[in-house]
């Protein structure tokens, strides 16, 4: 009998994943074999730890209330490093709601350097529990980067230690902010509202949860946008700001809307980075993000003087196929582009030929094959510490919300997720000219 080739093994792992999907409410178990892999991670016998004592041992309850405590990180070589006194609170929607591992915000006292990433007070520690490979963030990021957008948060696996119990394989991330070593653009003060001052640095998320604290509708399609920084932007003395950054979108709504947005002088390009947007696209687009078509998680900066960027990317644990609803599941069709501006976009054929040309460019950098070749490469890096893990929360086995699969095993949750990228890159290659 002839020697298998890798396809031949990669189609038949994806048959046994697509028999085994029904229309049963929990996601059935899919026996699955892994392909070869080329320059495969070294796998890791420990990770950092990241040691948190919370004061009194008080159990971390609320997203919206910090409480205080203190940390310390040990690195793989056991060198302890006292990180001070720090707040940590929830976070999350689904993620804080539904799942017993959680997520948390963490504020130091003082910035701090961790792992080797750049010294900051504000992190966040991401729990990936639906996503049983613990990869799909951090393969996006991989990707932004790889694409070059303008900044994405650096992460480190870590074993989080809360109050002398193992919490489990986290993800310590940068917390998306303005700042030098993170969007670096102008921050805005209350005492900037000259005409030029008051035209950045603004973050925004477009977040139909209204997760804070001044968030209103855009004019024509009604999307909901949140302003994170400057977070006191209802204060009197932000006025002019508040009045700046509502009709900026307002105006960028009606150019993308309005009947002249192919016109380089009033349309589209003159209010966004037409470069970041197909960036943005396709990067949403390549891994399906469920959240990826403009409602939840649609992070965007203004800088000062310049125009609305699409950026820094997050929250991709339900993406590339870790999802049963909307159509996110499948690894064929267009899904972001369904969002209302992108829709719009695509009419002007300068902006489809834009995306075109840049997944092309992106073919023939390898950095499709490299994305692909990443799976497999961390996957292996956790294989012997994601055994504790998932003592600590026994899943593998079970339906998780909204899981489109459960295969029962690390390494078949990391081919299940490999299957649907190289499928989902095969259809997108198929279809791009479309």
């Amino acid at each position: 009998m002839p020697a298998r080739s890798p396809r031949h093994v990669l189609v038949c792992a994806m048959i046994a994943i697509v028999a085994a999907c029904g229309p049963s409410t929990e996601a059935p178990t899919a026996v699955v074999t892994p392909p070869p892999v080329i320059a495969v991670q070294a796998a890791t016998k420990r990770l950092p730890r990241l040691n948190i004592v919370t004061d009194g041992l008080a159990p971390v309850l609320s997203k919206l209330v910090y409480i205080t405590g203190s940390a310390s990180v040990t690195d793989s070589n056991d060198v302890t490093t006292p990180l001070g006194t720090l707040e940590i609170r929830g976070r999350g929607n689904s993620t804080w709601d539904l799942f017993p591992k959680k997520p948390y915000r963490l504020r130091f006292g003082t910035s701090a350097s961790l792992l080797g990433m750049p010294a900051n007070r504000h992190w966040v520690l991401l729990a990936n529990y639906s996503d049983k490979t613990m990869l799909r963030n951090d393969i996006t990021f991989e990707l932004s980067r790889m694409m070059g957008m303008a900044w994405t948060p650096r992460a480190r696996f870590v074993d989080v230690q809360l109050n002398n119990q193992y919490a489990g394989v986290y993800q310590l991330v940068e917390h998306i902010r303005i700042g030098s070593d993170r969007v670096n653009i102008t921050a805005i003060r209350a005492s900037d509202t000259t005409a030029a001052a008051i035209t950045g640095g603004y973050m925004l998320e477009v977040d139909e949860r209204r997760g804070e604290d001044f968030c209103f509708n855009s004019t024509m399609t009604r999307m909901v946008w949140c302003v994170g920084d400057p977070e006191s932007l209802r204060d009197v003395a932000r006025t002019k700001q508040r009045a700046y950054i509502t009709n900026y979108i307002a105006r960028t709504d009606t150019s993308i809307m309005g009947s002249r947005f192919t016109d380089p002088d009033v349309g589209y390009a003159s209010f966004i980075d037409v470069e970041s947007a197909v960036n943005y696209y396709i990067l949403q687009e390549t891994v399906k993000n469920v959240d990826g078509d403009l409602r939840f998680g649609g992070f965007m900066f203004k800088p000062r003087g310049g125009k609305l960027t699409f950026g820094p990317v997050w929250d991709f644990d339900l993406a590339m196929g870790n999802v049963n609803y909307y159509g996110a599941d499948r690894t064929d069709g267009w899904y972001s582009r369904n969002a209302q501006w992108f829709t719009r976009l695509f009419q002007d054929p300068a902006f489809k030929s834009r995306v075109q040309a840049r997944w092309r460019e992106m073919q023939a950098a390898g950095t499709l094959d490299s994305l692909q070749r990443i799976v497999y490469s961390r996957a292996n890096y956790l294989s012997i510490v994601q055994v504790q893990n998932f003592e600590r929360w026994p899943i593998l086995g079970t339906w998780v919300w909204p899981n489109r699969v459960v295969t029962g095993s690390y390494t078949g949750e990391a081919t299940a997720l490999h299957l649907w990228l190289a499928q989902r890159l095969e259809w997108i290659n198929a279809n791009i000219g479309r």
